[in-house]
């Protein structure tokens, strides 16, 4: 069963931008790598002893006819000819996805290209998500191949350390003889648990004796570092030292991952594809400044970061150049000819708020941009909503199956008295045209469009309505199933529901609707009465 994949509707049009962009070399080059180049092509039959042969490999799964394998075919080329000079111990290999299925099908490959890091075939393998051009991918992987943790041990060692450091960083400070060595094992452990998963984001260093200690304090005289008792965590960042972020609270690893996560992002921040991930992933709702220029940015750069240092862990602030992305403008509801522009996205509930264009066609001032964050985190801006016109009456009563728009989805799903089965499509999407006709004849089955129908069939223009489900929208089309007085989820208000994964047929349809159903009607007696009214009918128009 194929889905049309993407990573959040709105945002789509971003990731695409990006990823042009961002991508150098020809786009018309081979998603096969070179021949002649380092990259290793894999097939089943040596798959796994080549992974077990060497400690560190980078595999990409790819398909031959995939626009984006062919930008990075030559990239990925050029980063394993360079690593096979300066680190030959690391490999970068391919796998056909069109030839070697099953394989592909093993490490769920669902899209391409798919990067991963392979580390021996007894480790699970790891999601690249770093750089696709290839001093980037090469950098990456020689980071792979280091210790996840640097622990020095004289002073002058520590402070080169952190003199080459250009990005940000993170330091343990453990007290010397910290409880014992079984607690400070596990403080190791911890740390370097959490290394492993963010080391492309960060260098971790750990001190532990007093030595270091107080060389620490001379090198960063605004850290807190006398009488340590507990491990504590500090991020520091290169291009302002003075800007310390610390940790001492109670230690795990989600709660350490969780202050890296929030702490690692810019004040005031560019998407790319280095970062993109790393804002799209965040739960943090996204205010985004679009301009046209440089000198633009500047002159509200201050005011971002001033924002985002007083709202730190409650929302990111990211500038857009126009003239690249001005298209992801529509997505946020937002006129992309008018620019600058600042809006807020709630990526969690997929809502959009604007500063009006129209009254300020030249663009918002730093003042109201401040007032609009500030009455934003008070829920006194309401979002902007994308909704197709409420169907008419007329088209209520002969449409069998139901019209959701943004406008009604919410209302019609709230009837929890009524099984209601939805189909979020794609105008453009092959899959939903095939499926239209079947789902017209459920709709018919049920007597849908009824006032009195215990099962509702229903569809949602997904790509011009703005709603927010209980479960993901990942592909289209997505058919989910609100059943009859269900359980309300927490975050929607809407009822849990469950995704249809199975054939796209009627009678499967049908047979899911009764299993899953609050009324558990059978769908196929209703089928066969109305087959049995339809025949009778023709017999009594042939007698006439």
């Amino acid at each position: 069963m194929k889905f049309w994949k993407f990573s959040t509707q709105a945002l789509s049009s971003l990731l695409a931008a990006v990823s042009v962009v961002n991508a150098s070399g020809p786009s018309d080059g081979e998603a096969a790598a070179d021949p002649n180049s380092a990259v290793v092509q894999l097939t089943s039959s040596d798959y796994k002893s080549f992974i077990d042969a060497n400690p560190l490999v980078l595999t990409e799964f790819f398909a031959p006819w995939c626009g984006y394998c062919k930008i990075l075919g030559p990239e990925f080329s050029k980063a394993a000819d360079s690593l096979n000079e300066s680190h030959p111990n690391i490999k970068l290999a391919q796998v056909d996805c069109t030839v070697e299925e099953e394989l592909c099908m093993e490490h769920g490959i669902r899209g391409y290209p798919s990067l991963k890091v392979m580390r021996g075939s007894e480790a699970a393998p790891e999601d690249y998500d770093g750089p696709r051009e290839a001093a980037g991918i090469a950098e990456y992987m020689i980071k792979q191949s280091l210790p996840a943790v640097s622990t020095p041990v004289e002073a002058e060692e520590l402070t080169s350390l952190i003199d080459a450091q250009d990005k940000p960083y993170i330091i343990q400070v453990l007290p010397e003889g910290y409880n014992g060595e079984k607690d400070k094992a596990n403080s190791n452990e911890t740390f370097a648990k959490v290394a492993n998963e963010n080391r492309k984001d960060l260098t971790f260093i750990s001190v532990e004796s007093k030595d270091l200690v107080d060389s620490l304090k001379t090198k960063l005289p605004k850290a807190s570092l006398n009488k340590v008792k507990s491990p504590k965590y500090l991020i520091v960042r290169p291009d302002s030292p003075e800007d310390i972020s610390e940790f001492s609270a109670s230690f795990d690893k989600e709660s350490l991952t969780s202050f890296i996560k929030t702490e690692i992002v810019p004040y005031f921040g560019d998407i790319n594809r280095d970062t993109y991930l790393m804002y799209m992933t965040s739960p943090l709702p996204l205010g985004y400044y679009f301009y046209n220029n440089e000198e633009e940015r500047k002159l509200v750069e201050e005011t971002f970061k001033k924002l985002g240092k007083e709202h730190r862990g409650k929302i990111n602030f990211v500038g857009l150049d126009a003239n690249v992305f001005g298209r992801h403008a529509e997505a946020l509801n937002m006129n992309p000819e008018v620019v600058p522009l600042f809006a807020i996205q709630n990526l969690q509930e997929n809502k959009k708020y604007g500063i009006s264009q129209e009254e300020n066609p030249e663009g918002p001032s730093t003042k109201t941009i401040e007032k609009f964050v500030k009455d934003f985190f008070k829920g006194k801006v309401d979002p902007i909503v994308k909704s197709e016109p409420l169907p008419t009456k007329d088209e209520i009563a002969n449409q069998s199956v139901v019209k959701l728009v943004a406008h009604n989805h919410d209302d019609i799903l709230k009837d929890t008295s009524k099984d209601i089965l939805v189909k979020y499509y794609a105008p453009w999407c092959g899959h939903c045209k095939k499926l239209a006709p079947a789902w017209e004849e459920l709709a018919e089955i049920y007597g849908s469009n009824k006032a009195d129908a215990k099962v509702v069939i229903a569809d949602l223009d997904h790509t011009a309505n703005d709603v927010n489900t209980p479960v993901e929208i990942a592909g289209y089309p997505t058919l989910v199933f609100y059943p009859a007085n269900g359980k309300i989820d927490s975050k929607t208000g809407l009822r849990e529901a469950v995704v249809y994964d199975k054939p796209r047929e009627l009678d499967s349809l049908i047979e899911f609707i009764k299993d899953q159903g609050g009324h558990k009607i059978d769908g196929s007696q209703l089928r066969e009465s109305k087959e049995a009214v339809i025949e009778e009918d023709e017999i009594n128009h042939d007698e006439l």
